[in-house]
């Protein structure tokens, strides 16, 4: 028994022996490598450092643990690019070398130490290689959703990246696309948008068929997509690629407005253009298009592809067939499948053949959204499929127009101004400045008629040798979603903010006093727009909640009618008009206020305004009247 003990403690401690003495080997091979790093600063090389990112302190800002060899490779990156050099000499199973599991920093320390294949353990990655082959990457496309006003996390647009294999510009729909998102498992309203604007929900990039995002933005959320070819070479989606790799356990947290989307597709390709430094352009906000424009400034950019929504093509339909087909077709589409033939008997074929496209269109287009049940749907479908196909003519429909002016090249985000004018008689100056986004009175080139979306805008005013803040718009949207042939959407908006009131200081209307006060004001109804959407008209009930000091019980509220129009007379004048009347519960009063603005567009970056307000309650009145320059940057 004794000699089997001792039989079998020595065959431990040779086994021991031999892997210390193995990984003593490995170590003194790696030591010159290591060495040669040092030398080079390889610690300090700006790929390296984005390869960990790096936070300004030198630490990175993954906390996944799985990401770094070393213990203490997220506070010193330098120890980490010491592990992975070891790891490279160290023989390992299937999928478990460094290579295989993080093969874009072992690419690129391999490249800059002259290491070849050849000098190292011999490695099979499957995984990673069964991966790479089924997504075949040689070029990279970045595309644009436009806005969608129903998800706060959407209303800035969004970007994701597509990866195209060799020699497939017919077949993309089913090219991979890479998207960096937040992981949302319950929260809704409220909820959600705060948790989103405080970074409560974890980022993190995954990998899908393209046609999959095409249907989600597209066709479920009506938002058109505009396609950008990048100017990468084959290796460098490559090495991209590979990277996405290294990333799959891997979370930030997510900011609506900076850490987003956006935000970090700049990062990858940051990373594959080390000369670049486009994510430090965009510390504070990350809006989805400014990035593009300066990918776009960067000369990254190929070519544009525009690929309109589902609902833009029908509505293009009934713009090009008149409006009396299209509500012919609605109700077709909705006419038990009996009936159907009735309904269009009168018309010629080609008239048919119009109201039948649309028909099935505008049908199949409540299905995907879920606003019928497949078992409606279904049967009229079929039957609006089987009476086009007895009509021998081609298709009517056609593709809608690209638009005149490319999301790149709308106006940027943010603007500042400058308004000279008068208030009940007194001369003031007023200074301006808005970090986000678009204002229905802006140039309309690029955005969607109708869109408003304003984030941290103010002013301050001089008057009277007084300088005070005039207002401030912490978050101001409105979307306003015509009535179509198809569907009586709501449009609706509010405002979260500060403004000045014209109020005495016992909160009565005043021609002369204005005090500033809180106010939330939220409103909902429907409104209608010209085929062409160049004239936009809403007529909505508002609701409004207004806090200060200067009201006598501290605050008010009130509700009232307001009607107003968006209107683009030219590619160089628009104009906006808008007529309020708020019953307050304070004063038991209506007051009347009339808003209205009229733009020269001297190029999409300046403008010159005039505008004009009026406001009348008990007899009085109060006026401003103005003319001021914007620029956008």
């Amino acid at each position: 028994m004794k000699s089997l003990a001792f039989v079998f403690a020595l065959t431990s401690s040779t086994i021991a022996y031999s892997a210390t003495t193995v990984q003593t080997a490995q170590a003194y091979i790696a030591q010159p490598h290591i060495e040669r790093a040092d030398q080079q600063q390889l610690d300090q090389d700006i790929t390296w450092q984005r390869l960990m990112y790096a936070d300004k302190k030198g630490q990175s800002e993954v906390s996944y643990a799985g990401y770094f060899l070393s213990n203490g490779g997220k506070a010193d990156l330098k120890q980490e690019l010491h592990a992975n050099i070891q790891a490279l000499f160290q023989p390992a199973a299937p999928n478990q070398s460094v290579r295989c599991r993080f093969p874009a920093r072992s690419q690129w320390l391999m490249q800059q130490l002259n290491l070849s294949a050849q000098q190292l353990p011999e490695v099979t990655c499957p995984e990673l290689d069964g991966w790479i082959g089924q997504i075949k990457p040689y070029k990279a496309t970045l595309i644009y959703a436009t806005d969608f006003m129903g998800n706060p996390s959407s209303m800035f647009g969004h970007t994701l990246l597509r990866l195209d294999p060799k020699d497939q510009k017919q077949l993309n729909l089913v090219s991979y696309a890479v998207n960096y998102a937040a992981t949302v498992t319950n929260g809704e309203g409220w909820a959600f948008a705060w948790n989103g604007l405080t970074g409560q929900y974890p980022g993190e990039y995954s990998l899908m068929p393209y046609y999959r995002k095409v249907k989600e933005y597209g066709d479920l959320e009506s938002r058109d997509l505009w396609e950008y070819e990048l100017s990468l070479t084959p290796d460098e989606t490559r090495f991209l690629v590979q990277h996405i790799w290294e990333m799959k356990h891997v979370s930030f947290p997510y900011y609506f407005v900076g850490d987003n989307c956006a935000y970090r597709l700049l990062g990858l390709i940051d990373l594959v253009r080390p000369q670049l430094n486009l994510k430090q352009q965009f510390k504070v906000a990350a809006i989805p298009v400014e990035t593009i424009k300066a990918i776009e400034r960067q000369g990254l950019v190929k070519e544009t592809v525009y690929r309109p929504a589902l609902e833009t093509q029908l509505l293009a339909q009934a713009r090009q067939h008149g409006k009396k087909l299209a509500q012919v077709a609605h109700q077709v589409a909705f006419t038990a499948t009996v009936e159907m033939s009735k309904h269009i008997e009168s018309y010629n074929d080609f008239d048919k053949a119009k109201i039948l496209e649309m028909a099935y269109d505008d049908l199949y287009l409540q299905l995907i959204g879920r606003k019928v049940e497949p078992g409606f749907a279904q049967p009229r479908l079929r039957q609006l499929l089987s009476m086009r196909s007895e009509i021998d003519l081609e298709k009517q429909r056609q593709q809608p127009q690209r638009p005149k002016v490319d999301p790149t090249q709308a106006h940027d985000a943010r603007h500042f101004s400058v308004n000279l004018g008068e208030v009940q008689g007194k001369k003031f100056v007023e200074l301006g400045h808005r970090q986000a986004y678009h204002d229905l009175i802006d140039p309309q080139g690029g955005f969607r008629t109708g869109t408003q979306l304003l984030f941290w805008q103010g002013s301050i005013q001089y008057r009277d040798d007084k300088l005070k803040l005039e207002h401030f718009d912490f978050l101001n949207v409105n979307s306003y979603n015509p009535i179509t042939p198809f569907k009586t959407p709501l449009s609706w908006g509010f405002n979260l903010g500060w403004k000045q009131e014209a109020l005495a200081q016992n909160g009565r209307f005043s021609e002369h006093e204005q005090h500033g006060l809180a106010h939330l004001q939220v409103q909902m109804g429907y409104s209608y727009a010209d085929p062409e959407r160049e004239h936009v008209c809403y007529m909505q009930l508002q609701n409004h909640i207004q806090a200060g000091k200067a009201l006598e019980q501290g605050w008010r509220v009130g509700m009232g009618p307001t009607i107003g129009c968006q209107n683009i007379w030219s590619d160089k004048i628009n104009s906006l008009i808008q007529v309020e009347l708020p019953y307050w519960q304070d004063s038991k009063q209506w007051q009347l206020k009339l808003d209205s603005h009229l733009q020269y567009v001297l190029n999409h970056q300046n403008a010159i305004r005039f505008s004009w307000q009026y406001q009348q309650q008990d007899h009085t009145d109060w006026m401003k009247t103005s003319l001021g320059y914007v620029r956008f940057f």
